[in-house]
């Protein structure tokens, strides 16, 4: 007899858990309604609708690796439902892969052509890609001019400050001056490669998932070495010496 038939009362089903989940999205209890859904999925593992919406959750949460999970689980239980494909867009477009929104966005888009909200979606990741793309080109213009800018400022102080100065051709001026600007364009690149390099990186998973995985994989035992007929017997011969 379960503890919820000795106190008399019914026992939850998958349901109740639901709507106590969805209950607790709205009031913006996040971890109360991952609880919620967890113990529905523990009842019913194949319920898509399930871990949508905990996906939902998760994103929330900031949790982009345990919501990316659950929006590509919920794609593999149910291919045709375009909510799990807007689940998975949306967790990629909040960790800044703009170009795997899109293609996640537009795959909803197909299995619901006339769904306006996807069509919102897709223009403003759009839009936002756009965006990046351009304030990537200002950083490398700015960065450009600023070197070119100092490049100039220190030969026009070489030149009048000094009594011999160190760059007295008008062909070495530019070609500082040039110098300058050109390493100004290397450190703006720098700066946008790096801010590409760094989308996606709240997708990796938890520090606690990563060391768990690599406890269970120190926890298996090594195998036994195996012997020849010959080693086995030399090494009988060994132990009885």
């Amino acid at each position: 007899m379960d503890e919820s038939t000795k106190r008399g009362t019914q026992p939850v089903n998958i349901e109740e858990l639901k709507s106590k989940g969805n209950d607790c999205v709205k009031d913006g209890k996040y971890i109360e309604a991952v609880l919620h859904y967890t113990q529905a999925i523990k009842m019913d593992p194949n319920n898509y609708v399930l871990y949508s919406n905990r996906s939902f959750a998760f994103l929330k949460l900031d949790q982009h690796y345990l919501s990316l999970q659950d929006a590509n689980e919920t794609v593999r239980l149910q291919p045709q439902w375009a909510k799990g494909y807007f689940r998975r867009a949306e967790v990629e477009a909040a960790s800044g892969l703009y170009d795997e929104a899109i293609i996640s966005y537009t795959r909803a888009l197909q299995l619901e052509p006339h769904n306006p909200k996807l069509m919102e979606s897709i223009k403003n990741i759009t839009d936002m890609q756009k965006n990046k793309l351009k304030g990537n080109q200002n950083t490398i213009w700015i960065c450009t001019c600023i070197g070119f800018i100092i490049g100039i400022s220190i030969v026009v102080l070489d030149y009048s400050l000094t009594a011999n100065p160190t760059l007295s051709h008008p062909l070495s001026m530019v070609a500082f001056s040039i110098a300058l600007a050109g390493l100004g364009w290397t450190i703006g690149k720098t700066s946008t490669l790096m801010s590409a390099w760094s989308a996606g990186k709240s997708l990796q998973p938890p520090p606690d998932l990563v060391s768990n995985d690599t406890n269970e994989k120190e926890a298996v035992p090594e195998k036994k070495t195996k012997y020849s007929k010959a080693q086995a017997r030399q090494r009988y011969k060994q132990g009885k010496n």
